[in-house]
Parts: C-alpha cells; sequence; structure tokens
C-alpha cells in the first residue's frame, strides 16, 4: 500500500498524519521481523538441544544423549527420546512493542508421551516482558530516571498497562550482584580510603493495618531516615572505584565496623598497601577505624570539613564580609605550607592575628589539628586526593541525584540495588566504558548467577 504525497499535502494537520502513518507501519514492520527472528532463534535452539533438524529421523541408539531439558513427568533428559511435537503461541512485550502470537516449539517424551519442559533461552517462560525490557530498565534507572518515568514509556511501548511493582521487580532481581561483588578480593590493595555517610530515606512496614485508596487492607509504612556508610579507594595511578557500601540506622561506631571488617576481609589491609584513611569528624568513624586498624594506619581528617565547620563560627562573630573572607583565605593558606612546621608556624601567626576577633572560629580550627597535617607523612600520594574526602563527595552528588529523585526507598533492597547501579554507572565514567553495555550485561551476569 502507497502514499500519497504532494508538495500541497505536507502542511499542517496533514503533515501529521502522514508522520503517524509511517512510523505506524514501520513499527509493525519492525515487529513482524522481531516476531520472525525470536522463532527461528527458537527452533534453532530445540535443532541444538535434539542434535537433528526438523524432518531428520531421531536416532534410536542405545546410547542415551543427555540434555538440558526433561520430560516433566518422567524425568527423561534424552534427546533421542523427544518428538517435536507442534507449538504453543504466547504474548510477548517487547522494546520494539507487543508481540502476539509467538510461536513457541513443544516437544513430546516418546516413554511417557508427556510434554518436556523446554528452558529456552531466548524466552523464559511465563515473563510478559522480554529481557530488552529488563536491560531498558536497569540502564535507565541508572541514570537517574524514575520507576514512573520508565513504566509510563514501557506502557506507550507496549499499549497496555504496565505497574510499578512489575518493574521495581526486575530492577531489584540484581541484588544477588551485590552478595558476588561483596565476595571478591580487592586486588591489589589500595593504599587510600575516603569513608563518609549519606543520610536517605526508607519506608518500613509496621504492625498497624491501614485501608488503602482501593479499601484493601495494608500493614501501614513509615519513612525512616537512615544512612548509607560508603567507602570509596583510589591507587597511586589514578584509580578510584567504590569498594562497598553499608545501609544503617546511625554512623555509629559499631556500623561503621560492619563495613570495615567486610573490606578488611576482602584485602583491604595494612600489610596489603593500605596507608591511610580520610574522614570527617562526625559519628563513630574514629572509634572503628581505632578497633579495626588501630595505629597501623594514618587517620586524616578531611579539611574542607574542618575549614567549612571554622566558616559557620566566623559568621556569628565576624559582620564585615571582606573580614570573613580575608580570615578564610588565611585559614586556607595554612595548609598550602610545604611542610607540616611550615604549617604550624602559620596556624601561629593566623592565631594570634584573628583570637581576638573571632576566638571560637580559632578555637575550632586548632581544635585537632595535628589530625588535619597527616598528609604531609605521605610524599609519594597526591596531596590534594588525601587531604579532603572532596574525591567521595563527587562521587556522593552522583547518590544524591538518584536519592532526591526517588524521594523515599520503598525497601531496604529498593535502596542497595539503586546504590549498586550508580557504583556501577560511576565506574564506567571514571574507565571511560559504556554505561550501556555494562547496563545491559548485567541480566546475563545475573542468569550465570543462577543458571
Amino acid at each position: 500500500m502507497s502514499i500519497h504525497i504532494s508538495v500541497e499535502s505536507i502542511q499542517g494537520k496533514r503533515r501529521k498524519e502522514i508522520l503517524e502513518e509511517i512510523k505506524q507501519r514501520a513499527k509493525e514492520a519492525a515487529l513482524h521481523v522481531v516476531k520472525e527472528v525470536l522463532e527461528a532463534g527458537l527452533e534453532a535452539e530445540v535443532e541444538h538441544q535434539l542434535g537433528r533438524k526438523k524432518g531428520e529421523t531421531r536416532c534410536m541408539s542405545r546410547q542415551p544423549r543427555q540434555i538440558e531439558w526433561r520430560c516433566g513427568h518422567c524425568g527423561c533428559q534424552d534427546a533421542n527420546q523427544f518428538l517435536r511435537d507442534g507449538h504453543y503461541r504466547r504474548n510477548l512485550e517487547t522494546g520494539w512493542g507487543h508481540i502476539q502470537g509467538l510461536r513457541v516449539p513443544m516437544l513430546e517424551c516418546q516413554q511417557c508421551f508427556h510434554d518436556g519442559i523446554c528452558q529456552f533461552t531466548l524466552v523464559e517462560k511465563f515473563q510478559r516482558f522480554w529481557i530488552d525490557l529488563e536491560q531498558d530498565a536497569l540502564f535507565s534507572s541508572g541514570l537517574g530516571q524514575s520507576l514512573r518515568s520508565i513504566v509510563e514509556r514501557w506502557s506507550a511501548q507496549a499499549e497496555s498497562n504496565v505497574g510499578l511493582r512489575a518493574l521495581n521487580e526486575r530492577i531489584n532481581q540484581i541484588e544477588p550482584l551485590i552478595q558476588k561483588m561483596r565476595e571478591q578480593a580487592i586486588v591489589p590493595g589500595p593504599p587510600i580510603i575516603q569513608l563518609d555517610g549519606i543520610w536517605v530515606t526508607i519506608q518500613r512496614e509496621a504492625d498497624k493495618i491501614k485501608p488503602d485508596a482501593k479499601k484493601r487492607k495494608r500493614k501501614q509504612r513509615t519513612g525512616k531516615k537512615e544512612v548509607i556508610l560508603v567507602a570509596l579507594a583510589f591507587w597511586e595511578d589514578g584509580r578510584r572505584e567504590v569498594l562497598d557500601w553499608h545501609i544503617a540506622p546511625s554512623e555509629e561506631h559499631t556500623h561503621w565496623e560492619v563495613l570495615l571488617t567486610r573490606l578488611w576481609k576482602r584485602g583491604v589491609q595494612p600489610e596489603k598497601g593500605l596507608k591511610m584513611s580520610v574522614r570527617d569528624g562526625c559519628g563513630g568513624l574514629e572509634e572503628a577505624l581505632a578497633q579495626v586498624y588501630g595505629p597501623s594506619v594514618l587517620d586524616q581528617r578531611c579539611l574542607f570539613h574542618k575549614l567549612h565547620n571554622v566558616a559557620t563560627k566566623v559568621r556569628s562573630q565576624l559582620k564585615g564580609k571582606e573580614q570573613r573572607k580575608q580570615l578564610m583565605k588565611e585559614a586556607s593558606e595554612i595548609y598550602q605550607a610545604q611542610t607540616a612546621s611550615q604549617a604550624h608556624l602559620r596556624l601561629q601567626v593566623w592565631t594570634q592575628h584573628w583570637q581576638g576577633r573571632a576566638p571560637d572560629a580559632v578555637a575550632t580550627l586548632t581544635r585537632d589539628f595535628e589530625a588535619t597535617v597527616v598528609f604531609y607523612q605521605l610524599e609519594t600520594i597526591t596531596r590534594e586526593w588525601i587531604r579532603t574526602t572532596s574525591l567521595l563527595e563527587r562521587a556522593n552528588r552522583a547518590f544524591r541525584t538518584k536519592f532526591r529523585q526517588a524521594v523515599t526507598f520503598g525497601s531496604h533492597i529498593g535502596a542497595e540495588v539503586a546504590v549498586y547501579l550508580q557504583v556501577l554507572r560511576l565506574h564506567t565514567y571514571w574507565t571511560k566504558g559504556s554505561w550501556w553495555e555494562v547496563s545491559h550485561d548485567l541480566p546475563f551476569a545475573l542468569r550465570e548467577l543462577h543458571p
């Protein structure tokens, strides 16, 4: 069927109608081709399992040929005992649209004349969505798109309603990959780790029953603030990697110890190259580091957080903007010294100059000053990397983008998977890889983990 187009017709409403017709025909043609390719692929799987083409006589050898597929009744796995038994038809949602009446081959066992259970690689049984939509969900979620945005696009492609729960289950199914990651040794061990926490809201189910909008009885859900404790490592050659994270109710030392102990078991140890940890002054991290590593690892306090605390005190004591600016400039220059002794001399001069006008700011900077100049003890590593947690703060910005979009996570698993996807995307960006390829490999990695 041809489409008549004239110069006069490609205007206004008619132009829109022509474009919509072309798009619809292109979609129908694409679906037809996808359906044919899938059916050919299914037939090829049957041929591979049986070891014979369609129409060939089966071998009646006494030697059984064991295959992965089996009879659903007697459990037979001998390819020589199976015959092709027609097809059944099923529907499938794909990234190209809705495929109706996909012909899936069937087998019959000749020992008991019952159907064989065929575990196809291309199309999984009882799954409404094809793997390309799972890959799209992981790709889009990693880019920070909301579940509702992805569901809206899926519903338009499938031309039917898609539920948030169905999508969420397909994203959260990769959780086993997180455990696999946490079991892998870190080789070689990093010389530096940066540690910090990010606060998020995660919903929890309460015992109280409350009817929802459709008057169904549901357990009441309440949002609770929890912290994601994150560990970032980097090496002398510039490589960096988020090693692990731990979702906890607070930053108490017991929760930090869980994360640090996991890192120790994976190889983040002084004996394997660890030299320094970089952190802020909040929570029980200091106690946890002392418990797990003791004095064998240098402990550097973040300069940015220290100077930020000084700036907070300055605002309440100095009214002149220029004075506050000058004080902070001189405070920053203390850490530009070439050696720790020079930094101490600059601190003395700075303290004498500002003690009378901003005593609280001076007290804040001089408190635990020694912990902020530990980085001078490492000469072989770029100082900008070890004076602050700035590298981790940049990673945290990517996390917060996703967390702000999500507002609140419906479960602990959802939060874990969201962090995992962001970590993978950051690693891909740092190594100049393709997030499209990495995210599309995740379903295959999951199937290899649980074949």
